[in-house]
Parts: structure tokens; sequence; C-alpha cells
């Protein structure tokens, strides 16, 4: 009984850390809302993938990993606000097997967006 119990628990550590190394790992696209507004639709196109986030609320953070096995590309984007309008541009490099990798987009207050990669 108590080795099943010690068993157990190595194991759920093990699938805890293996779970959040991968997370570390992986690239990810991460939208910050500073906008004040609801982001309704945010697409972010990869050059061999498409990331889509929906409703996304003021101050707000939300991430999206992907698939590394990417072709070499900019990322781009389109965002819809709640007023309607709609925010276009590319920006960021994404190439095949990038790892650990966050392009940050974030939407201010004028409803223009920043980008860190």
């Amino acid at each position: 009984m108590r080795t099943s119990l010690i068993i157990f628990i190595v194991t759920s550590l093990l699938l805890f850390f293996g779970y959040h190394i991968y997370l570390f790992i992986m690239p990810s696209v991460k939208i910050v809302n500073q906008s004040g507004q609801i982001l309704t639709r945010v697409e972010v196109s990869l050059p061999s993938n498409r990331l889509v986030f929906d409703n996304i609320a003021p101050a707000q953070t939300m991430r999206i990993h992907y698939n590394t096995d990417q072709a070499d590309g900019e990322y781009a984007y389109q965002i819809r606000l709640s007023s309607g309008a709609y925010i276009k541009g590319q920006c960021g490099y994404v190439t095949h097997d990038q790892y650990m990798k966050v392009l940050e987009l974030t939407v201010d207050s004028e409803d223009q967006v920043n980008c860190i990669e």
C-alpha cells in the first residue's frame, strides 16, 4: 500500500513538472488587452498555423502555444474590437523549430498594437 502511494505521488509530480516544462519550451503568442474594451476576436496567422482568441476582456491576458513545425515567415494579426473597429498588421518573425519564443501583442488605450518578441 505504501509503495503504491509513493509511486502515485512520484508519477503525479513527474507529470506536473513535465507539463510545465512543455509549456515553458513550446513557443506561444500572448495577447494583452489594455484597450479598455473587449477584443471580440484576435487572429494571429503564422506561416503554417492560425491562432484564434475570442473575447479578451479589458486588463485580461490570453496565451496560446503553437507547433514548432513552421515555415519561415512573419506573424500577421487581425484584431476586432467591441466597437467594431479592426486593427491589422504584421510583426515579428517565426522560424522552423524555434523553442521558448513568446510573441506578445499588447493593445493599448489608443487602439495601437505594440509587439515584443
